[in-house]
């Protein structure tokens, strides 16, 4: 146990043989303290990666919600007439928005693990 925190005290208790109500506190909050700490700072890690995760799921949305647009707009004839061709190289376009976007999310997701990890191993 370090007694940095509390050096006279620690003196006190190494000249006497007795201990009394003070000392004893500040032997129990020393520890208690350090480990709170931790206990918090673990916490705040998570909480980050958390946000970390939550800001993924919003970006995912934002790049979602205009290929709901395109496809609305497809299905509509509001770009013009509809046409077979018309229509498949709408879809494909929007196809093609959706896989990048649910591939970048999938990225996103499988570096969390390494990220918590490495905010774990920075505060150790």
């Amino acid at each position: 146990m370090t007694t940095s925190t509390f050096p006279n005290a620690a003196l006190n208790i190494a000249n006497s043989n007795m201990l009394d109500n003070k000392d004893f506190l500040t032997f129990w909050y020393q520890p208690w303290t350090e480990t709170t700490h931790s206990a918090a700072k673990l916490q705040c890690l998570w909480l980050a990666t958390l946000n970390d995760a939550l800001r993924h799921e919003i970006d995912f949305l934002a790049t979602m919600a205009p290929v709901y647009s395109k496809l609305t707009h497809c299905m509509l004839g509001l770009n013009g007439p509809l046409t077979p061709e018309s229509v498949a190289s709408c879809y494909h376009q929007i196809a093609r928005d959706m896989t990048e976007a649910t591939f970048n999310r999938m990225r996103n997701v499988s570096e969390l693990s390494e990220d918590f990890r490495e905010r774990i191993w920075c505060e150790l």
